[in-house]
């Protein structure tokens, strides 16, 4: 009896060994996995790379168009002054005519003589100095060459061919501001002598009236 238990205790020789079972392999899905997710982060980090360049292209715009803006406001500004000065001094070229011809008519021995005309003497200087502190320039006419731009032709004189259109006499002065010409100098022109029968080698100026 006890070897008949022990040949049922014992293994049978030819029974094959219980064996673990082996791991699970990886599905393509999981092995792929990460692979997926490197892509991804990869395209977010390209979308937010093309993102802060048009961040950035539209702040330099902003900050151009800021420019600008300023710059247009202060040049609106400086022509609203220019404007409104060049108002003001048209309204004083009179006054100042005046004096000139005040100052002008007064005989030469009796120019220093008297406080009165010494004060007006004083008012002139002030006035014109003022004036041209703010960009008033007188334009030269005697001797050059007519520029309807710059003179107003009222007289006409022939004379000889070289001194064709040559401005001979100014009979009221001009002025510009700055740049732009704020009142025209009217003034005498020269204009060439043509035999009889031959046209003049120039248009003749129109006269203006007064």
């Amino acid at each position: 009896m006890p070897k008949e238990k022990e040949r049922r205790d014992a293994p049978a020789e030819n029974e094959p060994e219980a064996t673990s079972p082996a791991p699970e392999a990886e599905s393509p899905e999981e092995q792929k996995a990460p692979l997926d997710e490197m892509d991804i982060l990869r395209q977010e980090l390209e979308q937010a790379n093309v993102q802060a360049a048009e961040y950035h292209d539209q702040w330099l715009r902003t900050v151009a168009e800021l420019r600008n803006y300023k710059k247009r406001i202060q040049q609106e500004r400086e022509t609203m002054v220019r404007q409104a000065n060049a108002e003001l001094i048209g309204h004083l070229l009179p006054v100042l005519d005046d004096l000139d011809r005040a100052i002008e008519s007064l005989p030469q021995n009796q120019q220093d003589q008297t406080p009165w005309i010494e004060g007006i003497q004083l008012i002139h200087h002030r006035l014109r100095t003022t004036l041209q502190q703010h960009g008033l320039q007188v334009i030269q006419a005697i001797g050059e060459t007519f520029d309807p731009y710059y003179h107003d032709g009222i007289l006409f004189e022939e004379v000889d061919l070289e001194r064709d259109q040559e401005v001979l006499q100014e009979l009221q002065k001009g002025y510009k501001l700055h740049d732009r010409v704020l009142r025209p100098t009217m003034v005498k022109v020269g204009r060439a002598m043509t035999s009889p029968g031959k046209a003049p080698d120039k248009e003749p100026l129109e006269t203006t009236a007064e």
